[in-house]
């Protein structure tokens, strides 16, 4: 009980027992204003320890802090979630061996003795694709002595993927605008020799007919690439109105079954409509390219397999809940290259000879137009998922 003092006479005396009474009442004083003093000092740093807690978990950005040796003790909820890591499982170990691919930068810091902050971006898989991270990692120091690092990082996959997509919009603008002038004049050109001097060759006339029907082709091949580059340039704004999903894709499925027989289709589809607001047509020609490219790719393996027994199957799940509509298209072909599945979706990205690479930009765009998002990962074993994500602030009330 630090309040105790020594009262009475005893105190007023000028002998050994009143200088003795005197200096506890000093002591006793000092240690209630220390410790009274403490208390508040460990209030104040709990405080703080909440308030940086709570920042730290209100953040988008990922933070992780280590100690001298380059061992985790802090973390934030953002860093596992970017990382797609559980962190907490993972304390005292070191950055480099949990994170490998910020080795390097780690390397760079510890010998970094000037206290430059150290930036630098890393790829990071996860289950939907690869995603691009800047990190940088800033060392604490006290009297010249390293103390620990704290390790900041965000995610900009998306950053870098619409800075792509807005200049590919550009030079596809710049392509239509420059090549479709001339293809008009160069058709008919070649329609009018065709007509005008085909009776009248009479050496070679069939390398003549090749020849301007080669032409023709050709300029209708090029106003086609030139339609995309304008269609991906200039997306028209969806025309929001009350849509039935299911009606939507039984439709497409029966089109699609009809252009494919040789491959087998399996519709999920849930009996009655399934509505939302949403542009009936551009909604349409997401599903016909993403069962077009499945498609072509079960086209693709099994013109390269030759042995392999197992037919073409494509199948299309409708799941419906409280927050979302979600439409999955399942194939069994050749799926998408790990190295662009990250990228698939941005322009001219293709994984085909003779594809342009903007069906999926487009289907990618149209979706992100009507609040949802469009997924595309590869099967564990053989093929690949295209899901189509529709939000519930979508739905018609």
């Amino acid at each position: 009980d630090l309040s105790a003092r020594v009262t009475g006479t005893d105190i007023q005396t000028e002998d050994e027992i009143g200088a003795l009474s005197r200096a506890f009442n000093r002591m006793t004083e000092q240690l209630n204003n220390q410790r009274n003093g403490l208390i508040d000092a460990n209030r104040q740093l709990d405080e703080r320890r909440q308030f940086t807690e709570a920042v730290l978990a209100g953040v988008s950005a990922g933070v992780i802090g280590l100690d001298n040796k380059g061992n985790i003790h802090l973390h934030n909820r953002s860093a596992s979630d970017l990382l797609n890591l559980k962190l907490q499982e993972h304390v005292g170990l070191p950055l480099s061996v949990v994170v490998p691919a910020m080795e390097e930068l780690m390397t760079r810091t510890e010998l970094n003795s000037k206290g430059i902050i150290i930036h630098g971006e890393i790829k990071q898989f996860t289950p939907t694709g690869q995603n691009t991270l800047v990190v940088s990692i800033a060392a604490e120091q006290i009297d010249q002595e390293i103390i620990g690092y704290v390790v900041t990082f965000d995610d900009v996959t998306e950053l870098l993927s619409a800075q792509r997509k807005a200049a590919w919009a550009d030079v596809a603008r710049r392509i239509a605008h420059e090549i479709k002038n001339p293809l008009t004049p160069i058709q008919l050109s070649a329609e009018r020799l065709g007509r005008k001097y085909s009776g009248e060759i009479i050496s070679d006339k069939e390398i003549f007919q090749s020849c301007t029907d080669t032409i023709i082709r050709q300029v209708k091949g090029i106003g086609k690439m030139v339609d995309e580059f304008s269609s991906f340039a200039r997306m028209p704004q969806p025309q929001l109105k009350p849509i039935d999903l299911t009606e939507i894709c039984s439709q497409i499925g029966s089109l699609e079954k009809t252009r494919f027989p040789e491959i087998e289709y399996d519709l999920n589809i849930p009996k009655g409509e399934v509505r939302l607001y949403g542009d009936r047509q551009q909604i349409g020609q997401v599903l016909t390219n993403l069962l077009k490219n499945a498609a072509e790719s079960i086209d693709s393996r099994f013109s390269e397999d030759t042995d392999s027994q197992t037919g073409g199957r494509i199948r299309l799940d409708m799941e419906v809940s409280k927050e979302s509509v979600k439409i999955y298209i399942t194939d069994n072909g050749a799926g998408f290259p790990p190295e662009l599945l990250d990228r698939i979706t941005e322009p001219y990205v293709t994984t085909r000879q003779k594809g342009t690479g903007l069906g999926l930009a487009i289907a990618k765009k149209i979706m992100e137009d009507h609040n949802g998002d469009l997924i595309l990962v590869n099967n564990e074993g053989t093929g690949a998922k295209a899901i189509m994500m529709f939000n519930k602030s979508d739905f018609q009330s």
